[in-house]
């Protein structure tokens, strides 16, 4: 087993790595030779906060509770199935894709979580290595093992630079720690970019643009700022971590970012709702969806990976869980809806879809203002039971079919990543031992 460096950090270089992206590239690497190609640009959309087969792939709505007998399907945008009877806890929203997004790829419903904790640093990990861990949650450690992202950037060839890949994260901590590991055959210089929307545009946006009375917690805000800023500034690239751009990328991302600011504070962001929604109704999860779409149309990466949050409510409000999985539904038809709209992304574009882990079959103790149990998320079989939508290009992705079933998994949560490198085709050229787990094949001709 190769021996792995200790790299220590203090919170100062981590923040560092997370909100200056741009820097200076080096160049010389050499790569090795790439494999045939499936699609030109992957997106993963990772559900984060942990989604129940039971309400998702086996359309329960709340018949899994007892007392409770309505069923039917709430991600009518992702999955085949009617509707419940009744919109028994909220108003459902009419389905923006005319065909479910299952239907122009394979399912696979039952992938598993093998060993581990499910917690959501851990499912996250598991899911972006390509690797279980039993690592404990650390804000300031970067994986052990390499991400996807650092896969992807080293062994492709021509060389792709980090403008080509991105992580986009609805939580700040600790995710931005996903995009590079500390491995020492890879890390930052072959990480990807990182952005957290809710925080660079919707929060900070409004501290730097508006002037106001400003509340203690505001100044606390704004003079540790400064201090990193006057204490990173002035460095060069060479002494600053994270990730590194060449100039004509730098410039891009600032121009975008710049653009992208003035768009949330003059109300010009298109948003994942349907007509006549307001946007009170826009949840964390179709925040970090909308902005996802802004970088790809922007960049057009090669490799995306977006994820959300807002569904770890389940752990004390079951009816929101059910609300927000159906929001978040409704979002990831909207993107694949844009994806399929844009040239340079439409009919080159593969989407795969799966949660960080599922969650637990016994409720906890915890009731809902209707009278719905909560759930927790730890370890046993229900929560490592989950899905996985793999959807794309008819004549690359095979169309409307599944592939295992309750009783006979097929898959399992490090598959993504090697199937990713199959995607993108450098898979052959990634170090053997590396991955243990293995494509996910069958979804493609």
């Amino acid at each position: 087993m190769m021996k792995r460096r200790t790299f220590i950090k203090n919170t100062a270089a981590a923040a560092a790595g997370v909100i200056l992206s741009p820097y200076i590239l080096p160049s010389g690497r050499l790569f090795a030779a790439t494999g045939t190609r499936l699609a030109n640009h992957v997106v993963f959309v990772l559900f984060a906060g942990g989604i129940r087969n039971q309400e998702s792939i086996q359309q329960a709505y709340v018949s899994a509770q007892t007392g409770f007998n309505t069923s039917g399907n709430m991600m009518s945008n992702m999955l085949t199935g009617n509707v419940p009877s009744s919109n028994l806890l909220f108003n459902l929203w009419n389905p923006i894709q005319t065909n479910s997004i299952q239907s122009q790829g394979v399912l696979f419903p039952n992938i598993q979580y093998t060993t581990g904790p499910t917690g959501h640093f851990n499912g996250h990990t598991v899911a972006m290595t390509g690797n279980y861990t039993n690592t404990g949650l650390n804000l300031n450690i970067n994986p052990d093992m390499p991400t996807l992202f650092e896969y992807y950037r080293k062994h492709t060839s021509p060389t792709k630079s980090a403008i080509n890949s991105w992580w986009i994260s609805e939580g700040l901590v600790p995710y931005p720690a996903l995009n590079y590991s500390k491995h020492p055959l890879y890390g930052a210089q072959y990480g990807a970019n990182f952005l957290n929307p809710a925080a660079v545009f919707q929060q900070y946006s409004s501290y730097i643009a508006n002037a106001k009375v400003y509340q203690p917690q505001d100044v606390n805000r704004m003079d540790g700022m400064k201090t990193f800023l006057n204490n990173s500034f002035h460095q060069s690239a060479s002494n600053l971590p994270g990730i590194k751009n060449d100039s004509a990328d730098d410039q891009a991302i600032k121009t975008f970012i710049s653009n992208l600011i003035a768009k949330t504070q003059n109300n010009q962001i298109t948003w994942p709702l349907p007509p006549s929604i307001s946007t009170n109704e826009l949840t964390g999860d179709l925040t970090n969806i909308a902005y996802g779409w802004e970088v790809l149309n922007n960049f057009k990466p090669e490799l995306t990976v977006i994820n959300t949050f807002n569904l770890d409510i389940c752990h004390s409000d079951f009816s929101n869980y059910l609300h927000f999985l159906h929001k978040a539904d409704y979002g990831v038809g909207w993107l694949w809806n844009k994806i399929q709209s844009t040239p340079g992304l439409m009919n080159d574009t593969i989407m795969i879809c799966m949660p960080e882990h599922g969650r637990n079959l016994a409720p906890n103790a915890i009731y809902d203002a209707n009278g719905l149990r909560a759930f927790d998320h730890t370890g046993d079989a229900n929560s490592r039971s989950m899905f996985a939508l793999i959807v794309g290009p008819n004549g690359i992705v095979k169309q409307n079919q599944t592939f295992g079933s309750s009783g006979n998994p097929v898959g399992e949560s490090i598959d993504i990543v090697p199937t990713i490198a199959k995607i993108l085709g450098f898979d052959t050229s990634i170090p053997n031992g590396m991955l243990p787990g293995n494509a996910l094949s069958q979804a493609f001709i």
